[in-house]
């Protein structure tokens, strides 16, 4: 190659390099996880009862949680986190259950919270989603289903939505019915939007943590149990296009909540939000042994 040659394609090496810097610096650094270490707070520190338990995922590794007992006979919900923090982002959620009747499973991710060492959340740098994470929540749904819970519920938000679409589709009798917000198509689909999908190493990393069949597109395919979706007007994250679009193609009941005014974060303080999430799922709760299951 002539020098002039080799000065061309050196100058398209560092263009290349630049391009892939500024995509990066421009990815919205909510779409990847980041696990928090330690919990901001305590069921204690809101004045609620809680055990902490440690079940096995449906791969048998070990999940920590926090499991707050409702009055005898209640339904519970396991609640999948979303992508960032830990278990303890969750309490007030939780708090929002247990008024309305419920008892309630939370837990950390592995590579999140006191019990991931600081080299596993640096695994999971620019990593999105994982069929880890699905057998956590499998795990979690089998905890509550052997607690003597008349019902078990499952609801997420965010990368959470995908845990639960994941488990509900992998199990058909882990749980009664679910809500999701948030969804995101694809783990593939989410790298492009970010722009990490012009690293290589990370497309394939995602294609070994990822079970095609848990991807929400597929998933949400394969559900028979009941979902509620929740439509947040101003996600502009996961927009509730995408959320509808993938919901859609369950074939099962299905039923959408429009929130209009609600964005990517905090859609939960929406007025009634908490609400129609408990209506649901006592709509498909399970009366006493024998008598059946509370169908419309």
């Amino acid at each position: 190659m002539s020098r002039r040659g080799i000065v061309a394609a050196r100058t398209r090496t560092l263009a290349g390099l630049l391009g892939v810097g500024l995509v990066l610096a421009a990815c919205p650094v909510a779409r990847a996880v980041e696990p928090g270490i330690q919990h901001d707070a305590t069921p204690a520190s809101l004045g609620l009862r809680a055990d902490e338990v440690t079940f096995p995922a449906a791969d048998s590794a070990a999940v920590s949680g926090w499991w707050f007992p409702g009055a005898e006979g209640a339904p519970a919900v396991v609640i999948a986190s979303r992508g960032t923090g830990t278990m303890a982002e969750m309490l007030p959620a939780v708090q929002q259950f247990l008024a309305r009747g419920f008892a309630v499973l939370t837990f950390d991710y592995r590579g999140f919270g006191p019990s991931a060492t600081p080299a596993a959340g640096d695994s999971l740098r620019y990593i999105v989603f994982s069929s880890q994470w699905v057998e956590d929540m499998l795990g979690a749904l089998r905890y509550a289903r052997t607690h003597g819970s008349r019902g078990v519920f499952a609801w997420g938000q965010d990368l959470g939505s995908a845990v639960v679409l994941g488990a509900a589709a992998r199990n058909r009798r882990g749980c009664e019915a679910i809500a999701v917000e948030g969804v995101f198509r694809t783990s593939q689909d989410v790298l492009l939007a970010n722009g990490t999908s012009v690293l290589q190493e990370v497309v394939v990393r995602h294609r070994r943590l990822v079970r095609g069949r848990d991807e929400p597109f597929s998933a949400a395919a394969q559900l028979t149990v009941p979902v509620l979706a929740l439509l947040a007007g101003k996600d502009d994250v996961t927009p509730a296009a995408t959320t509808r679009a993938v919901v859609s193609r369950a074939r099962t009941v299905k039923q959408y909540l429009d929130l209009p005014g609600a964005g990517h974060l905090g859609a939960e303080a929406s007025p009634g939000y908490f609400d129609a999430v408990a209506g649901w799922f006592k709509r498909w709760g399970v009366t006493p042994p024998g008598r059946g299951v509370a169908h419309p």
